[in-house]
């Protein structure tokens, strides 16, 4: 019998050794998907870009465009859960940098007077949520996302995009703020420092660096692209998205209302800005692959986080259970969590073949510049990602999913 994956056994399996001393390592391995039936299996996705991409690298079937600020991982060879076909999962060079950030903007939330009296309806102020993150080892918390959906992002461009998640876990279900008025202010206040029209009274410390990182993202597009604005428009967009229905009468209608939920546009507006594209994302030509990738990233979201979605909702501490798998068991009458799971998961690998069928047609149509190309990569390595971190993240799963030491 072979021995226990280690921490240590993990990582060097990971990547390549002259990228070991890079690597964020990996401490927590997520199999949530080990009670549906084996029959489930991913099937590798296979495609070739158009030719003229540059700094790209083969990698089994595929040609990815890359860039120096990150390297590959194979979760495969690591022996880690690996629930897609998705081949292409990249890691950022510069993850340290947003960690940083990261965490000095959540001690700054964290200390605010008048973020700490602004309280949800459920309770917990906006400061109690900074606390919360900062009791998480740095390397473990949410604001690692960036790391791997973002990862050929230069170094001040994963500062910036690492920052602007810390406002997404900070303002999350902004639309639960009606529970007093220090609540909407506080929420009022930041969407107005976002999108340049806060007063120019004093600044906090708080308030100063996130002026600062909205700064930041307009010096970048005056360099290169225009993604800056976009990430700020679709932040702002997050934080006014409405309340969810009571309950979704279709699976089409709950996926409509998860893309927005689940931050999709502002996700795709991160890509483009971390690749420093000018790409339009709104095109005709990618409407379908982009459905198929959101379609692709709420699935994936909903079946890691659903036991602890579940836990939640059932112990009170969250007034609502957004995701596919409460959705799929209602609407089909489905006898278990389980076999709602399996039928989700499955959704999920149909959206492969017909990701797979997409870049196919898009190949064979000639229909993409090369600019879209590139953008079209850094979404697959994006949505790869996705998988990736709520395999290895310990939001999901918790302690029981820890590797051994």
């Amino acid at each position: 019998m072979l021995p226990p994956p280690t921490v240590e056994s993990v990582n060097a399996a990971l990547a390549p050794p002259k990228n070991h001393r890079d690597i964020s390592r990996v401490r927590f391995a997520y199999s949530y998907l080990n009670e549906i039936p084996k029959f489930l299996k991913p099937q590798g996705l296979e495609y070739t870009v158009v030719p003229g991409l540059k700094r790209s690298v083969k990698s089994g079937q595929r040609l990815h465009f890359t860039t120096p600020n990150a390297f590959t991982l194979d979760p495969v060879a690591a022996g880690l859960p690996w629930p897609t076909g998705l081949d292409c999962i990249r890691q950022s060079k510069f993850w340290k940098s947003g960690l940083s950030i990261s965490s000095e903007l959540l001690e700054l939330f964290a200390r605010d007077e008048a973020i700490s009296q602004a309280v949800k309806a459920n309770g917990k102020s906006l400061g109690s949520i900074a606390a919360h993150e900062l009791n998480t080892v740095e390397e473990d918390r949410f604001t690692k996302f960036a790391t791997y959906l973002f990862p050929e992002a230069d170094e001040g461009r994963m500062r910036l995009l690492a920052a602007s998640i810390v406002y997404i876990v900070i303002f999350d279900d902004a639309w639960e703020m009606v529970a007093g008025n220090e609540l909407n202010d506080v929420r009022d206040g930041f969407l107005d420092r976002l999108q340049g029209r806060a007063c120019q009274t004093p600044e906090s410390d708080l308030q100063a660096l996130i002026t600062s990182t909205v700064d930041g993202f307009h010096e970048m597009d005056a360099q290169a692209g225009d993604g800056g604005q976009e990430v700020i428009d679709r932040l702002v967009d997050f934080c006014r998205h409405v309340p969810p229905a009571q309950q979704f009468d279709t699976l089409g209608d709950y996926l409509t209302y998860r893309r927005i939920d689940a931050g999709v546009p502002y996700i795709l507006a991160c890509v483009k800005f971390s690749i420093s594209s000018d790409v339009e994302i709104e095109s005709p030509q990618l409407e379908k692959f982009l459905r198929l990738i959101s379609d692709h990233v709420s699935l994936v979201n909903d079946l890691a986080s659903y036991e602890k979605e579940k836990r939640a909702y059932d112990q009170g501490r969250t007034y609502h259970l957004i995701n596919t798998v409460e959705v799929v068991q209602r609407l089909f009458s489905l006898p278990t969590e389980n076999s709602a799971k399996a039928l989700a998961y499955a959704m999920q690998l149909q959206v492969e073949v017909e990701v797979e069928q997409e870049l196919a047609r898009m190949r064979d149509n000639n229909s993409l510049t090369a600019e879209e190309w590139q953008f079209v990569d850094a979404v697959l390595t994006m949505t790869a990602g996705n998988v990736f971190y709520s395999v290895v993240s310990s939001r999901y799963g918790g302690e029981s999913t820890r590797i051994l030491e």
